[in-house]
């Protein structure tokens, strides 16, 4: 990277306001929970499986690994009865009587746990933790994808498709969270910062075997990245805890209107110092859609109509991996390493078909080919140190380097034909597009307790840069003729700083609070290769959060929560250049786009911890939004994205269990808002709002002989993306999972879509400016997936950290 600007002094001033800020709020008490595990002859037990369980279900909380003096230690317990569990292979199973921790309880020293060895050879001991569908937390919906058996053979982006209060726009390479469009994703606790249409085609190409769970976080902790007004989905990928070699394997035949194999490998080798873990995916995805645009205006008081229909042929290849290590130091130190990748391929043949209607008279057709290569490859390597005090305090160290490289050539053969004044014309264009980028991130993050008050600071520092290389040329003759209104290069620097300070605290038996407050300065700079500033941009906000849960009665929480959050323009929609759906359809960047920013207040009811109602109210100030607008004069028709003044939205989601039988489960999520958009759009003052609703609903049947069924349907009925209409869309999936005998596997077989109800339309419908403007994606139906899956090594449960890396909230923003 080169010319990154230096932070402002005021970097630091703002950090120590933060600081002293922190010092003098209280946190979350939590205990620690401890104790040593014998033989029955009182040798200490080394490496054995301690289980700290909830005395009332016998749920897993939390658990450890015996040190070779047979010592265990558990932290971060919250206030509640347990009581623990230990086994090991070849010894018998024991389990303490039942504890309490009281919130006002550090330090808890659990009596002598001791056990002896089997008289006869034991079979290896599995524990199975039966997890729900979906879970809620303080502040954030967990899905646990491997409770789904619709997920076998499935992409990360179809695990999304089906969740809760989650839309997918597969056409504008964008998603939403309830009824909101400015989500921001993250792998692991990562924000990528890939534009979002090749962050939606990497997890496209994500085997859904390889991830453990999704978290939907409305309501960002201090310590998480303030971008994105919708707040944050999270997606945790599997780690494999147990000693020795373990993992798994999956291999799935999907065939739609063509073939999409796939296939991923999860593997783990860990010691009692030294853990390497690998893992990698596969998907040859071969697929047709149709894309479809219609617009009319009117042009000297004659009506236009032009309309255009391409189909596209893709192959879509995607490697995924990433491998990586955790070494402990000795003591309370470990250093940890990874490097990830992958290397994301699309190439496309499309034919196109456009006509253009003067006064009901056929005027213009054009036949156009288009051949489209669109590459996206990526490395990224992270250290990492920690270190536990014996305050009790906690230094986490990262440093990240991330490379992106992007290549989208186009080869264009275009023939027109005027009807009117009966002439032919061969047109032929290509384009290239060449897009390195780099980023940096280090990310510091301290824990620290002042009596029994626990704080949490940290700082951040994020540098990018990236060079935009876009050329368009058309053959004139022999000679092939630069396009000067398509051909740019553009160089962009940005740097963000953050500091923060959080807390959490158990105010009482039946209160917990957690808050925070979050500080980024951004520094935007776009420059031509001519040397001409195109944009120069400095701002700096505060972000509060706060989440309040207060325990009703053993049955009945009520959670109330409030965060800022911002939405900055990405590198793709201010960057100035042009890209062609057909010869008379482009999209385009804006240099002129604002931060925007939005305040949310969210409610959330329980009941039984398994019922939940949820209310939200966001403000966004410039939201950024995709707009269309018509060339008249040349029948161009533009899509770029823009600032509108305001958006208000209001959503309830109410997510709902019903067991009917002993056979048979449902999860119901149902989700209904009111969305008021307001701007000036092309010289008049709109006010568009609408109520939208959406539904996801989940049945599960257990059936004999080790085969179990799921049944998934979505619908979402007509909703409104600024000043664009969406129409109603839906689907149901279906998948039928048989367990092999003797451990050897899963095997599953799931149709997706099976109505082929799942199309995406877009409508702006204006005739106060005598403007229709229609955008439409149809893609194949019923999809069907074959799938093997096995876990191989040893079963039994182990506890590691799971760590998170600096760049997890990086690799978003390139093209959100």
């Amino acid at each position: 990277m080169k010319n990154l600007l230096p932070f402002p002094d005021y970097f630091s001033r703002h950090y120590l306001c933060l600081l002293l800020l922190s010092g003098s709020l209280p946190c979350l008490a939590q205990s620690q929970v401890g104790g040593i595990v014998q033989e029955d002859n009182g040798k200490p037990l080394p490496f054995a499986t301690v289980l700290l369980l909830s005395a009332n279900d016998s749920l897993l909380v939390k658990g450890a690994i015996t040190t070779e003096a047979g010592e265990y230690s558990i932290e971060g317990v919250q206030a509640g009865s347990y009581r623990m569990a230990v086994s090991m292979l070849g010894y018998q199973k024991v389990y303490s009587a039942p504890f309490f921790v009281a919130a006002s309880t550090q330090t808890i020293q659990v009596p002598l746990l001791q056990t002896s060895a089997e008289t006869k050879q034991l079979s290896e001991v599995t524990i199975v933790g039966e997890k729900p569908m979906f879970e809620q937390q303080l502040d954030r919906m967990v899905v646990n994808v491997q409770s789904s058996i619709t997920s076998a053979g499935a992409t990360a982006l179809d695990v999304l498709e089906r969740s809760p209060g989650v839309s997918v726009n597969r056409q504008q390479n964008k998603l939403s969270l309830l009824g909101k469009a400015g989500v921001m994703i993250m792998v692991n606790g990562k924000l990528s910062r890939l534009p979002q249409d090749a962050l939606l085609q990497m997890l496209a190409g994500m085997n859904a075997s390889n991830i453990e769970k999704i978290e939907l976080i409305t309501t960002p902790p201090a310590g998480m990245d303030a971008e994105g007004n919708a707040g944050l989905i999270n997606i945790v990928m599997k780690k494999n805890t147990d000693l020795g070699t373990n993992g798994s394997y999956s291999a799935t035949l999907g065939y739609g209107w063509y073939e999409r194999p796939a296939a991923s490998l999860n593997m783990n080798h860990r010691t009692a110092k030294l853990n390497f873990f690998a893992d990698g995916s596969f998907l040859w995805d071969h697929y047709w859609f149709s894309l479809y645009t219609n617009r009319r205006f009117t042009e000297q008081n004659q009506m236009v109509e032009s309309s255009n229909v391409t189909n596209r042929n893709t192959h879509h290849m995607i490697y995924n991996g990433r491998m990586g290590f955790e070494y402990s130091l000795g003591g309370q130190t470990s250093l940890n390493g990874m490097v990830a990748g992958f290397n994301n391929r699309q190439e496309q043949f499309a034919l196109n078909q456009t006509r253009t209607v003067e006064a009901a008279d056929l005027h213009t057709t054009i036949a156009g080919k288009d051949h489209e290569i669109n590459q996206w490859r990526h490395l990224m390597g992270n250290l990492n140190l920690q270190h536990a005090f014996q305050n009790q305090s906690k230094l986490n160290l990262d440093l990240d380097y991330l490379l992106f490289h992007h290549n989208n050539p186009h080869w264009y053969e275009n023939d027109f034909q005027n009807w009117q004044l009966n002439t032919q014309q061969l047109e032929f264009m290509n384009g290239t597009k060449f897009t390195p980028i780099h980023i940096g991130v280090g990310k510091a993050d301290y824990e620290f307790k002042i009596g029994k008050t626990a704080l949490k600071t940290g700082m951040k520092a994020t540098l990018s840069s990236l060079d935009n290389d876009v050329a368009v040329q058309k053959l004139s003759g022999e000679e092939w003729i630069t396009e000067p209104e398509f051909t740019q290069k553009v160089q962009m620097q940005e740097q963000i700083g953050a500091a923060y300070a959080g807390l959490e605290q158990q105010l009482n038996v039946k209160t917990r609070l957690q808050a925070g407050l979050r500080w980024e300065f951004t520094n935007t700079g776009l420059t031509a290769s001519t040397g001409e500033k195109l944009l120069k941009r400095r701002y700096h906000y505060l972000f509060p959060s706060v989440s309040l849960s207060r325990d009703l009665s053993t049955k009945h929480t009520l959670q109330l929560s409030y965060s800022r959050r911002i939405t900055r323009p990405t590198y793709k929609d201010l960057a100035p250049v042009f890209t062609f759906l057909d010869p008379y359809t482009s999209f385009y960047g804006n240099t002129s786009l604002l931060p925007a920013i939005t305040d949310a207040l969210q409610v959330v009811y329980q009941i039984q911890k398994k019922y939940f109602l949820t209310l939200q109210y966001s403000s966004d100030k410039n939201p950024i939004t995709w707009l269309m607008r018509v060339d008249a004069g040349r029948n161009r028709h533009y899509i770029y994205p823009d600032n509108i003044k305001s958006i208000h939205t209001y959503s309830v989601n109410l997510s709902i269990p019903v067991v009917l039988t002993s056979w048979w489960q449902m999860q119901n999520n149902l989700m209904g808002n009111y969305q008021l958009n307001q701007t000036n759009y092309q010289g008049e003052n709109l006010r568009i709002s609408g109520y939208a609703a959406q539904l996801n609903t989940t049945h599960t049947f257990s059936l004999p002989k080790n085969f179990s069924m799921e049944l998934t349907g979505f619908y979402k009925s007509r909703s409104y993306m600024g000043v664009l209409q969406i129409r109603p869309q839906g689907f149901v999936n279906i998948g039928l999972q048989k367990k092999l005998k003797g451990d050897k596997g899963n095997l599953s077989f799931t149709i997706s879509d099976l109505f082929w109800n799942m199309r995406f339309e877009a409508v702006n419908n204006l005739p106060s400016l005598d403007l229709y403007q229609r955008i439409g994606i149809v893609g194949e139906p019923r999809v069907i997936r074959l799938t093997y899956s096995r876990n191989f090594g040893n079963k039994n449960i182990k506890v590691s950290n799971q760590r998170k890396t600096a760049s997890e909230e990086e690799r978003n923003r390139l093209g959100n």
